[in-house]
């Protein structure tokens, strides 16, 4: 491996609806990499139009290999600050899920649908050492 990244996902709730971004050809939670320096949820805040977000709880730690990277993402639960500018789409939960789980990539598919679905605990921890390979989870989460 030839680096570490750090990443940040987002799940930011309005009533029962959950702000997705479009990330064709699939929809994803707001987040991504954070730039060396950049505050841990500028790119949340950059990708849902809000002023700024603040963090509620820590919901996942995703660490998988990727592209020669060890990343490390981690999921919060956020509370967006100022006027929302449209960006995003707000969903039914039960779209949420349907749309986050045809998702390709397993490190940011599988932490989001298990804690959505009930299925993961606060804080799991979600670790691939193989992409090919499904994660090991603390504390356990059963399969879909």
């Amino acid at each position: 491996m030839t680096g570490h990244q750090l990443a940040v996902g987002a799940v930011l709730r309005r009533g029962k609806d959950i702000l997705l971004i479009s990330d064709p050809p699939d929809w994803a939670l707001p987040g991504g990499s954070v730039e060396p320096g950049e505050p841990l949820l500028m790119k949340v805040a950059r990708e849902t139009g809000f002023t700024s977000v603040l963090p509620e709880r820590l919901l996942w730690v995703a660490r998988y290999p990727a592209a020669g990277v060890e990343y490390e993402m981690l999921g919060f639960e956020v509370t967006g600050v100022g006027q929302h500018d449209g960006s995003g789409a707000w969903v039914p939960l039960p779209e949420a899920v349907d749309r986050l789980g045809r998702m390709w990539f397993a490190p940011i598919r599988d932490p989001a649908v298990a804690y959505l679905t009930g299925r993961a605990r606060v804080a799991t921890l979600w670790t691939w050492t193989d992409l090919h390979e499904p994660p090991v989870t603390h504390p356990h989460v059963p399969p879909a």
